[in-house]
């Protein structure tokens, strides 16, 4: 099934002190940039406006393969210190990310 959205969908959420979200948010541009290297489709940043230090990526990939061969990649030195710096920030650190997949299904059957 088609999605507007992407084929598949890896959602991560985490939780950072409001104080610290601009740093997120550059630390993420540099992400954002090393996904795009690695043929993400696309990825966004979303901020809870309910909880400000709620914070989700959505990352879009072509398929399920795609993502595994993303996920097991080495990240290079640049990244390794981009991924320390956010560790300090969220809440609990890396471990603290909940990630979610996520592949679409159609609302109305097909035919």
């Amino acid at each position: 099934m088609a999605s507007r959205l992407g084929p598949l969908i890896v959602q991560h959420t985490y939780r950072v002190a409001v104080a610290d979200g601009d740093q997120l948010m550059k630390l993420l541009a540099v992400v954002d940039d090393w996904a795009a290297d690695l043929g993400v489709a696309s990825m966004e940043v979303w901020q809870d406006t309910d909880d400000p230090g709620r914070f989700v990526e959505v990352h879009v990939y072509d398929s399920w393969s795609h993502y595994t061969r993303v996920s097991q990649k080495s990240a290079p030195p640049k990244m390794r210190e981009v991924y320390a710096d956010m560790e300090r920030l969220i809440e609990g650190g890396l471990e603290a990310i909940e990630t979610h997949v996520w592949e679409p299904r159609a609302i109305r059957p097909e035919g």
